[in-house]
């Protein structure tokens, strides 16, 4: 009777031990599915880009109309301004006294081409273009957008004169074109994204040209658009959701391509988005290479 005793609490403490090791195996595999990125929604930071891009444009609108206090209003009261050859200038004060006189000397006809925007954070973003005007040409190499009680302020911006023409140039190009090129590109990103998140390969898929390319390292390279749609759609089939990006970069090359580069996580992986290039086909834009790695799956 004993022997019997003993052995039957040795079997339960056995027992025991493999239950509780086998929760502690079950916390440890929850723990390691915890999705990263999962702080905001899956196109936050699209919004925060369209948002940048339209506190862009009201910018340069009003520096085209000569209305200088509403460009002076568009920088933080502590900004700082790096303006080359001109100097360093901080404050609206002294901004204000760069921009008012250079304003209402006859300089107009702003122009941004090439534009590319990070996004940093829901409140930060970062603007580069190369710009032109009646007067003079250049590069913004930098504009800090940040959100502060609700609107889209400048806290720095650094941009540099590479040429002053003699005589005023005309400049029939559209003012805030390379911005509305961006806004498409960022809504037919939204598109895919929502369409992936709603399980819908068919989406997807349509999202590419004919001819397009997706080298998804390290699993597959594909060409054209019907294998590429399958991939898609056998991998929501498989569970797969909650696409999100993380800090994209949206970049203008030319009128008809823009490139897009970001972080992404999903419920069963996270990786890096090395290249989406967007092309203008037909009136449409669609992705006609996409290069992106799994980093890291759950």
């Amino acid at each position: 009777m004993k022997n019997s005793t003993i052995i039957l609490l040795t079997v339960f403490t056995v027992l025991s031990f493999t239950s509780c090791k086998q929760e502690v195996k079950e916390e440890v595999k929850k723990a390691a599915v915890k999705q990263s990125y999962t702080t905001h929604s899956p196109t936050a930071y699209h919004k925060v880009a369209l948002e940048v891009l339209n506190a862009s444009k009201e910018w340069i609108q009003h520096f085209n109309k000569g209305n200088a206090e509403a460009c002076v209003q568009g920088y933080d009261e502590n900004a700082t301004m790096s303006a080359m050859p001109f100097g360093i200038k901080t404050g609206t004060k002294v901004i204000s006294e760069f921009w008012t006189p250079f304003i209402a000397s006859g300089a107009t006809n702003l122009v941004y081409t090439n534009v590319q925007i990070e996004v940093v954070n829901e409140t930060t973003a970062f603007l580069s273009a190369n710009w032109s005007m009646n007067v003079g040409k250049g590069i913004i190499f930098q504009e800090k957008w940040e959100k502060k009680d609700a609107k889209w302020k400048l806290t720095y911006d650094n941009f540099q004169v590479l040429e002053e023409f003699k005589t005023p140039k005309d400049n029939n190009t559209n003012p805030i074109g390379s911005h509305l090129v961006l806004e498409e590109v960022i809504k037919a990103s939204v598109k895919w994204i929502d369409g992936f998140n709603a399980g819908n390969g068919s989406v997807c898929g349509n999202g590419y040209a004919k001819n397009a390319t997706m080298n998804a390292v390290p699993f597959a390279s594909i060409n054209e658009k019907e294998g590429i749609e399958e991939f898609w759609k056998k991998l929501i089939a498989d569970g797969a959701k909650n696409l999100i990006y993380h800090n994209p970069t949206f970049k203008v090359a030319t009128d008809d391509t823009v490139l897009l580069s970001s972080q992404w996580s999903m419920n069963i992986g996270e990786g890096q988005i090395y290249q989406e290039k967007w092309n203008r086909i037909n009136d449409q834009w669609l992705l006609t290479y996409d290069e992106f790695q799994v980093v890291k799956q759950y």
